[in-house]
């Protein structure tokens, strides 16, 4: 076209060098902004998100029961009662969690007030046979003892008084944060009923974007890659399952209260990467506190020595074996993306470098190929 051959002229180049540097700078001196507004524009989406994470999680198990009904339903009635027994199960795992966790932390409250005066003297009792065996030189008795913790309790209650704007609006956040993941949870169920036929759309917009020449080869990449993250959840559900029964196990062993309430909770929240765990700790620590106080410590022991196995020990080597990916490789790339991208490098830094590896594999391979036919 004739009007765009003002590109091809001296000053033509010029303008758009200098329109580019202009607008480069107000992109950079605005960066803040256009990260939050695309932020605000990508939270419209966020149930959609979180509807399509849970589908292509639940499918596991849906693939598994089809394969149960394959030749006792035709395909489609019997990818619907896989789809219905999916989600009648993650209901029923959600509410037996629910009903767990509330009552029992409804009772530990309602223990801690009513035994307020026991748990002083026993701490009293404590505190007076540390001294004893100092030689008596703490001067601490059951009046401190009394007076500090009531102190405690004046200030939490002040706190709360202080705060209880804030703490209302942080309920209202997580309140809305549940209405997201409930929304995200239906939107995941029309996903799996629908799975058909939206991967049918995605591959026909996925061959007019790619080119014919490379189908077969990016169709065998993308299915190594769903292989991947398909291995990596199932290694996380062992994981957790391994961490929650390490749990359980020392618990009982240190004879501890809600053994199974709290090793579920560790269980559960391991899945989540870096701070699943520390919210675990945290969650079982309030338990124990209000039940038994003494038994926090010993816990807290635990959890950073299991926590440290897990992490060093256990997910190098599992997850290694079961991607066919070097312990060496996890480890380093746990570490460098979790340094580089936070919470989000934790969680992919396996996926990550079990792709990578695969990538090079097979580069290596191919170039192997090459030189044998020379």
């Amino acid at each position: 076209m004739k009007w765009l051959k003002w590109r091809e002229t001296k000053w033509g180049s010029y303008t758009f060098a200098l329109c580019a540097a202009v607008l480069f700078y107000i992109l950079i001196s605005h960066l803040n902004v256009i990260l939050g507004g695309i932020a605000t524009f990508v939270g419209y989406f966020t149930p959609v998100i979180y509807g399509v994470i849970l589908a292509y999680i639940m499918d596991f198990l849906v693939k598994y029961i089809e394969r149960l009904l394959a030749g006792k339903l035709p395909e489609k009635p019997g990818r619907i009662v896989a789809v219905g027994i999916t989600v009648a199960i993650v209901i029923l795992l959600f509410v037996l969690l629910t009903l767990a966790l509330i009552p029992s932390l409804v009772k530990s409250i309602t223990d801690i007030i009513s035994n307020w005066g026991t748990y002083e003297r026993q701490l009293s009792e404590m505190v007076q046979s540390i001294s004893k065996g100092m030689g008596g030189s703490s001067k601490l008795d059951a009046g401190d003892i009394s007076r500090t913790m009531n102190s405690a309790m004046g200030q939490f209650r002040e706190y709360y008084y202080e705060n209880s704007s804030s703490i209302l609006e942080k309920v209202t956040s997580a309140g809305s944060q549940l209405a997201s993941w409930v929304l995200a949870f239906i939107i995941a169920i029309y996903f799996l009923f629908a799975k058909k036929e939206l991967l049918a759309g995605v591959r026909k917009i996925y061959h007019m974007v790619v080119p014919e020449a490379a189908h077969a080869r990016s169709h065998t990449a993308l299915a190594r890659i769903n292989v991947i993250f398909s291995k990596y959840i199932v290694c996380e559900v062992i994981d957790s399952l391994i961490v929650g029964s390490a749990n359980a196990i020392f618990m009982l062993i240190a004879r501890m209260p809600y053994v199974a309430l709290i090793s579920v909770v560790v269980g559960v929240t391991n899945l989540a990467p870096t701070f699943g765990p520390i919210v675990g700790a945290l969650i079982g620590a309030f338990i124990l506190i209000l039940v038994k106080p003494f038994a926090v410590i010993p816990f807290f022991l635990f959890t950073i020595v299991i926590q440290t196995v897990d992490g060093y020990v256990i997910k190098p080597k599992f997850y290694g074996s079961a991607l066919s990916v070097p312990s060496v490789w996890v480890l380093v790339a746990i570490i460098v993306l979790g340094r580089m991208f936070g919470v989000a490098g934790i969680l992919l830094a396996i996926p990550i470098a079990a792709i990578i590896t695969y990538m090079v594999r097979d580069l290596l391979e191919k170039q192997d190929e090459v030189e044998d036919k020379k």
